[in-house]
C-alpha cells in the first residue's frame, strides 16, 4: 500500500491548512482524523507523537474556552457598569474642577484632597475676573479628602453676588515644602452618554468620564 501523506496545502472536507490561515479547535482535530486515516499501516503513527497532538488538542480547546469565558465576563461587566451609570442622573457629583457656581444666600461645599500631611492650608477664592476676593486659612489638616463649606463672603465678611467664582488650595508641610493638593468641583449630572463602550456624566454641561467622579450626593 502506497503512504500518501498530507501536504500544507491538502484541502480536508473543506479545510485548507495553507500557509498563513488560522486553525481552530475543530479544524486542528479533522485534520487529525485525517492523519489517521491517510497513514501508511505499515509504518503507523509512533503512540509518542500521537499523544502530542491530542496534548496539542487539549491545550488549544481549553485556550479556546477560556477566551470566550473571558468575552462573556467582559460583556456582562460592561453591561453592569452602564447599568449603573445611569442611576448617577439627578444626583449631585464631585469631579476634578475648582469652579463654584455661587447661588446669593446659599452656602458653598468646596472639597480637595492632599497628597500628604499639612502643617498650613490656605484656600484662595476668586471671581470671575481673577480677582481674589476671599481668603481662608485652614491650620494643619492630614493628608486625604477634604471639605470646607463658603458662605459667599469676601475678606471682609460682605456677601457676594451670585456669579462663578473659582478657588485654589495651597499647602505646606512642617519643612516649608509644598503639598500637591487636587480640587474638586460639584454639580448635577442631567445626562448619561455612552460612546465606544464608555459610560460619560454630563456635568454643568460638560461631559465626564464615570471614573472621575470622586462623590456622589443625593
Amino acid at each position: 500500500m502506497i503512504f500518501n501523506p498530507i501536504s500544507p496545502t491538502t484541502t480536508t472536507e473543506g479545510i485548507t491548512a495553507s500557509g498563513g490561515s488560522t486553525l481552530g479547535k475543530d479544524d486542528f482535530l479533522k485534520i487529525l482524523v485525517a492523519q489517521l486515516q491517510a497513514q501508511d499501516p505499515l509504518a503507523p503513527m509512533e503512540g509518542q507523537e500521537f499523544a502530542s497532538q491530542l496534548a496539542q488538542f487539549s491545550s488549544l480547546e481549553q485556550l479556546t474556552n477560556v477566551n470566550d469565558n473571558l468575552e462573556i465576563s467582559q460583556a456582562f461587566d460592561l453591561a453592569l457598569s452602564n447599568s449603573s451609570a445611569l442611576a448617577l442622573i439627578g444626583k449631585t457629583v464631585d469631579a476634578p474642577g475648582n469652579t463654584i457656581d455661587f447661588k446669593s444666600g446659599e452656602a458653598e461645599t468646596l472639597s480637595y484632597s492632599l497628597n500628604s500631611d499639612a502643617t498650613d492650608v490656605t484656600i484662595d477664592i476668586f471671581d470671575s475676573t481673577g480677582i481674589k476676593v476671599s481668603t481662608v486659612n485652614l491650620g494643619a489638616q492630614n493628608s486625604g479628602l477634604h471639605e470646607f463649606v463658603w458662605s459667599g463672603t469676601d475678606a471682609s465678611g460682605a456677601l457676594l453676588p451670585a456669579s462663578n467664582y473659582t478657588f485654589k488650595v495651597t499647602a505646606s508641610d512642617s519643612a516649608g515644602n509644598f503639598v500637591p493638593a487636587e480640587t474638586f468641583t460639584a454639580g448635577l449630572v442631567t445626562d448619561v452618554v455612552f460612546e465606544d463602550g464608555q459610560a460619560y456624566a454630563i456635568v454643568n454641561g460638560q461631559r465626564l468620564a464615570i471614573n472621575e467622579i470622586s462623590k456622589v450626593s443625593l
